[in-house]
């Protein structure tokens, strides 16, 4: 799973500042991803609803739009 290593940090990151917010959950994450990083969304897809899991983003409805760049990004997330 090579979008682990990508997708990890990012779902961390969310919780924790969705816990700081005082939310239970996280209800829709929008992510900004770079042609060139390589990842598919199939791929990108099952690895966050793998490494989710558990988590407060277990539910989330997960909205990627890809654009010519190298990097991934945050764009927006929704907490409840």
């Amino acid at each position: 799973m090579h979008e682990s290593h990508l997708i990890e940090p990012i779902i961390k990151g969310i919780c924790l500042h969705a816990q700081r917010e005082g939310a239970k959950t996280v209800s829709r994450v929008g992510l900004k991803v770079g042609t060139l990083t390589g990842v598919k969304e199939e791929s990108l897809r099952e690895t966050f609803k793998v490494l989710s899991k558990g988590t407060m983003l277990e539910n989330a409805q997960l909205e990627i739009n890809f654009f010519p760049g190298c990097r991934i990004d945050i764009v927006s997330f929704d907490i409840d």
